[in-house]
């Protein structure tokens, strides 16, 4: 059985899928085509091949804001500017019946080397992510994150260390 993930678009069924949580649900369903036509955020969706319309579970990216250096984790400070560009991983979410399956390491893993990819086009220091719960601030973690001081439910990542 093979996966792909692929940019959203109109073929891909979202009126079935449902993570659990409910604001997750509707943003993909209400929200994530109309950021694509604006260019706010790109949401990539996992699928199973055999299944090419049904949603597994979906990730969206976005430009982040210019990030103050000083709201950075001590040991990433050094030798950068005031002001740090980075990118946001608005969004991840697996579906009720897929989850405890890997799929959210596979989107994450897959977000990390997109990410990494635009970072040598375009510049980039860190990939940042705002988790909903402490217990999915530890899911990033264990990938590397490491949570602000001021806020332990926002992570950062530098993008160098992305392998």
């Amino acid at each position: 059985m093979g996966f792909s993930i692929r940019t959203l678009d109109r073929s891909h069924d979202l009126r079935n899928f449902s993570c659990g949580t409910k604001e997750l649900d509707a943003w993909l369903k209400n929200t994530a085509r109309q950021h694509q036509e604006k260019n706010i955020s790109r949401t990539f969706v996992l699928m199973e091949d055999q299944s090419p319309t049904v949603v597994i579970g979906y990730y969206s990216l976005a430009i982040r804001g210019l990030t103050l250096k000083e709201a950075l984790p001590q040991n990433m400070k050094k030798a950068l500017p005031l002001n740090v560009p980075a990118m946001t991983l608005a969004r991840l979410a697996v579906s009720l019946e897929e989850q405890k399956k890997g799929h959210g390491e596979r989107l994450l893993l897959d977000a990390m080397t997109r990410v990494k990819t635009v970072s040598s086009l375009v510049g980039g220091s860190f990939l940042f992510v705002d988790a909903k719960t402490i217990k999915l601030s530890d899911f990033y973690i264990r990938y590397g994150f490491t949570a602000l001081p001021s806020d332990p439910l926002i992570l950062c990542l530098r993008i160098a260390d992305i392998p």
